[in-house]
């Protein structure tokens, strides 16, 4: 580990150390994602030679003659031999070929997977500097200093020296800043009886910088809090993640207000994508249930008809605005940047019209650009008619959930459960990962995505049209991400997000802007390793969902489980099983008003056959 207080460590030895340390990652990331790209294993020429010798040599002549003599009663004759020799030579020449196609078939797929894949697990930390910044950028000079001394305090190798300018930053006390810097070094040391003195020591002035910080930067108080008590971060215990920012990435979607989520949100998600495609593997619990429940089953297919009918609403709403962006290359059609900021029907209205004048123009220069155009018009039919189609199925269960609690809860009486054996809830243990296949179609489609939409990479980072990325942009790229990982994951599923909030984010604070897509994957690889699981928070929630959805009272026995299998609060878990079920509301979240696309068939039919023909002119 990097010493920065040792004095006599020159500036050269420092760099040579990052240098090793940057190729020992690079190594391991180079390893991660061969392993990813490489679901064959490649069975040496040599072998595959042998083995036809064999086959057509001594295997074939004592099968002929053993099976000859048991069948006429004598051997072969030499004719047979060769016959049946000439046969398999000329059959494994020709399995030959096959094999020779089928691995330069399968070379070119795992250098396109191995491409993407990198350029992803690339990407993905430069997309989080750039909303960081982003976040930084809109703040006021006095918060930005204060926030970006709280990224200093996040870093997990940080020098004390940096650590004391932190602090000053934070407090402007540069006598406690002295004094964490003494703290940080000893820490270090594990002289902690030396750390503990001064600790007490800084105790009035301790209180007195908290109790300011926190009322203008409470995150940063926090982490002002741990380093003044002696505290770093550590890869093990890993990173709190945000609340709900899944669910203010999906409600930005369904409300199509960008305004709903922030860049926080954005770098969360980020994170997150980043862990899953390093292999982070994180732990779900699930409440299953047995018995005649038609309330909580009705229930719980609301909530999934509810969890699709969001994804095919933020699919729908990606699809129309990945078109509107691609039509804004032809300014005659009368679509720019506006566009992204109108409501979904008018911005339905304004394809359709703009669509229809781009048909009526005759063939574009550009073969390509219109084979990109007609595909992404065929998927936006297609996002509309799912959305559709899950918007029927969930006002179909909304009704039919609304029926049975109204029939089964009267407003003089709460819901009565059925009798007690068919109360049995089990707690099942599921894992939210991915496998190879995945991460390199999750990473695909990214790619695809950023294709499509003209995004493009260079020295000054990533751009679109020319132009740095704006918040808007870095919000619908977010939400694009979270469309993508849907299938795989399933994000708007309670449950996973349950899960997620949970659990803690891998430390990421190694990454820097300079490194290679295999260092990038390297310290991922690492970093999603060393983070310890803890349960207890998920397990926290599932007690609080026996209570409130299902209405079971949370017995003794329940916690004494939960506390002893997830290592849960007792005293949390005691006041949820205290709380009075009659004042526990039901959820109301099912009300909310549902969008409905009305897409002319008609004309979008016609202009997709138009632009068929197009497309057929160019042959």
């Amino acid at each position: 580990m990097k010493l920065p207080w040792r004095k006599n460590k020159t500036d050269e030895d420092e760099l040579i150390g990052l240098d090793q340390e940057r190729i020992s990652l690079e190594r391991v990331g180079h390893s991660r994602i061969d392993e990813a790209v490489s679901s064959v294993r490649k069975t040496p020429w040599s072998l595959t030679l042998l083995q036809l010798l064999w086959t057509a040599g001594p295997v074939t002549f004592l099968a002929m003659e053993g099976g000859y003599y048991l069948g006429f009663g004598h051997a072969a004759p030499l004719e047979n031999f060769v016959f049946f020799a000439a046969y398999t030579l000329i059959l494994g020449v020709i399995g030959l070929l096959a094999r020779f196609v089928a691995i330069v078939l399968r070379g070119r797929r795992q250098d396109d997977a191995r491409e993407v894949l990198s350029k992803t697990l690339d990407l993905l930390p430069d997309l989080l500097f750039e909303s960081r910044d982003g976040v930084l950028q809109a703040l006021t000079p006095e918060a930005r200093r204060l926030r970006a001394a709280g990224a200093l305090l996040h870093e997990l190798d940080l020098s004390p020296e940096s650590v004391a300018l932190a602090v000053r930053e934070l407090t402007g006390d540069a006598s406690l800043a002295e004094i964490t810097e003494q703290i940080e070094i000893y820490r270090r040391l594990g002289l902690r009886s030396r750390v503990q003195d001064l600790i007490h020591a800084s105790a009035e002035a301790r209180a007195a910088a908290l109790e300011k910080i926190h009322a203008t930067a409470p995150d940063e108080a926090d982490l002002l809090r741990d380093r003044l008590t002696g505290v770093a971060p550590s890869f093990e215990h890993g990173v709190p993640r945000r609340d709900n920012f899944l669910g203010a990435i999906f409600s930005a979607a369904d409300e199509h207000n960008l305004d709903l989520m922030a860049l926080e949100d954005v770098q969360e998600l980020l994170v997150l994508v980043f862990e899953l495609l390093s292999g982070r593997e994180i732990t779900r619990l699930v409440i299953d249930y047995e018995g005649g429940w038609q309330l909580v089953r009705s229930l719980d297919e609301v909530e999934a008809a509810r969890s699709r009918y969001s994804v095919s609403q933020a699919m729908a709403l990606s699809r129309l605005h990945a078109l509107a962006a691609r039509l804004m290359d032809y300014p005659e059609l009368g679509l720019d940047e506006s566009v992204s900021g109108l409501a979904p029907e008018a911005l339905l209205t304004q394809l359709t019209e703009g669509l229809e004048r781009l048909v009526s123009r005759g063939r574009p220069d550009d073969r390509t650009q219109l084979k990109t155009i007609l595909e992404q018009v065929r998927q936006s039919r297609r996002a509309v008619e799912e959305l559709h189609k899950w918007r029927e199925r969930y006002v179909r269960d909304l009704r039919r959930w609304e029926e049975l609690r109204r029939r089964s809860s009267p407003a003089e009486k709460r819901f009565a459960l059925p009798h007690r054996r068919a109360r049995g809830l089990r707690i099942r243990e599921d894992s939210i990962v991915l496998d190879d296949a995945q991460k390199i179609e999750i990473a695909r489609q990214f790619c695809n995505y950023l294709r499509d939409l003209g995004y493009q990479h260079s020295e000054a980072g990533l751009q679109r049209g020319g132009r740095p990325l704006q918040a808007e942009d870095l919000k619908r790229l977010a939400i694009r991400l979270a469309l993508i990982l849907q299938p795989y994951v399933q994000l708007a599923d309670a449950s996973v997000q349950r899960a997620i909030y949970s659990s803690r984010a891998a430390y990421l604070g190694g990454l820097e802007t300079g490194f290679s897509a295999d260092a990038k994957a390297g310290l991922g690889a690492a970093a999603v390793r060393e983070v310890q699981e803890d349960l207890g928070k998920s397990a926290e929630h599932l007690a609080l969902r026996i209570t409130r959805v299902y209405r079971l009272p949370l017995s003794e026995s329940m916690i004494d489980f939960l506390v002893a299998q997830y290592h849960a609060s007792r005293e949390r878990l005691e006041v949820i099983a205290a709380a009075p079920m009659d004042e526990t509301p039901y959820s109301s979240h099912f009300t909310a008003e549902l969008l409905g696309l009305s897409m002319d068939s008609g004309r979008w039919r016609r202009i997709t056959q138009r632009l068929e023909q197009l497309l057929q002119d160019y042959a």
